[in-house]
């Protein structure tokens, strides 16, 4: 599993980058040597980068910063941090999410649709984020003037996973900023986008191209699907987390349905 190329050999599927758990099916594939601080294949007798005997490296004893690089200290600091966020539950178990059939629907396919295109899915994904944000007390909407605008509030200080939706969005809260911007410069972030400033007379401003040349969509969907999440038990973790998005639809489902169609503006902008 070393260097690029890197491949989950549970479920064959791409990884961006080196992790313990695999980003799409969640099972352990990697641990931090405890004399290199690198990532190095978990079934291995000794480390792949220093070659001595395989010892993990345990999480309280690692000092991010020291002896790593940025991406494995980033990596060690959400992992400590990690919660079970919506959106990466989300992700790794889309179909449960997003279904309709004779007898039921989920409240995922009442706001976006049966179906989802990569479009659609993002938009899924960031919703779930901001359900989560607002249920678990970080974030809160609050209508601005004249009521057409909602204002990204921070209600206290974001301590989950730095690389995740749920960790941009919180970046952007308590700045003033209306849920729509707020949830375009999140995305910009996430996409490596410069959005040009405003023009005079209140012109919204415009997205540069992603440098990639990726779809903005497609990185939203990666973000997600890449976080860190604490050892979990799948079918629980599904359960928690859809009842947690459904009673915060239910709750005030004319604000949802507002939420939801910010969100699939915030991504069609970009696409413009």
């Amino acid at each position: 599993m070393e260097g690029e190329g890197l491949e989950c050999r549970h479920c064959g599927r791409p990884i961006a980058v080196p992790a313990s758990t695999c980003p799409w099916c969640g099972r352990t594939i990697m641990v931090i040597c405890a004399h290199c601080k690198q990532y190095t294949d978990d079934q291995g007798t000794v480390c792949e980068h220093c070659g001595a005997p395989l010892e993990p490296a345990r999480l309280d004893a690692l000092r991010v910063g020291v002896g790593v690089d940025n991406r494995t200290a980033q990596l060690i600091m959400d992992r400590q941090r990690a919660q079970l966020v919506a959106s990466g539950v989300v992700a790794l178990h889309l179909p449960d999410f997003f279904y309709a059939d004779a007898q039921r629907r989920t409240v995922l396919v009442d706001l976006f649709g049966p179906s989802p295109s990569s479009h659609r899915e993002a938009a899924a994904l960031l919703f779930a984020a901001i359900a989560y944000l607002i249920q678990q007390g970080y974030c809160a909407v609050q209508p601005v003037g004249d009521d057409q605008s909602l204002l990204w509030a921070e209600i206290r200080a974001w301590d989950g996973q730095m690389v995740s939706l749920e960790g941009a969005l919180a970046r952007q809260a308590g700045l003033g900023q209306t849920l729509s911007l707020s949830l375009r410069q999140a995305i910009a972030e996430e996409a490596g986008v410069t959005l040009e400033p405003a023009a005079p007379g209140g012109r919204r401003r415009r997205p540069r191209a992603v440098p990639s040349g990726r779809p903005v969509a497609e990185v939203v969907v990666e973000v997600a699907r890449r976080t860190v999440l604490p050892d979990h038990q799948d079918q629980e973790a599904c359960r928690e987390t859809y009842q947690l998005i459904a009673q915060f639809v239910r709750r005030d489902p004319a604000l949802a349905r507002r939420i939801a169609e910010e969100v699939l503006e915030a991504l069609a902008w970009f696409s413009v």
